[in-house]
């Protein structure tokens, strides 16, 4: 569980501290919601539903062990998300595809040194279209409470 709580928590918080942003604290208060709350409801389904696991099962629960990434990576990862697509030129779709690689990526490490186990027919190619998905909600959540 350190790993998960030094990978998943830890880290990307002190990055998103580090990282000069501005507004930081309106840009939390708006994303960190709807992102933590989309990275539960699908980690919760998908572990229930017996597409993945992320190790180790902590008190027979297999939810527990995403909690760090449902806390902090995902959502500081859509935080940093919606900071470039406000600040950048970029398209939304453009900078969307570019985060559900990188994050999809990441994940896709977590499966190689096994600390997430696919299951039931769930690939990478399914973590992707799957990232594009909460990243679209996000974003199209933040623009309509954007202050």
């Amino acid at each position: 569980m350190i790993f998960n709580v030094s990978i998943g928590f830890i880290i990307p918080w002190l990055c998103f501290l580090i990282a000069p942003l501005p507004n930081k604290i309106k840009l939390v208060l708006r994303v960190f919601p709807i992102s933590g709350l989309m990275a539960f409801v699908l980690n919760d389904f998908f572990v229930k539903h017996g597409f993945w696991i992320v190790k180790p099962i902590v008190d027979e629960n297999e939810s527990y062990s995403a909690i760090p990434y449902n806390l902090g990576l995902y959502p500081v990862w859509a935080i940093f998300l919606i900071y470039f697509i406000e600040r950048r030129s970029w398209s939304p779709a453009i900078l969307i595809g570019i985060w559900s690689i990188g994050i999809t990526f990441a994940e896709y490490v977590l499966v190689e040194i096994g600390r997430v186990l696919y299951d039931n027919g769930w690939h990478v190619l399914w973590t992707f279209i799957s990232y594009v998905v909460a990243f679209t909600i996000v974003v199209l959540y933040s623009k309509s409470n954007r202050n």
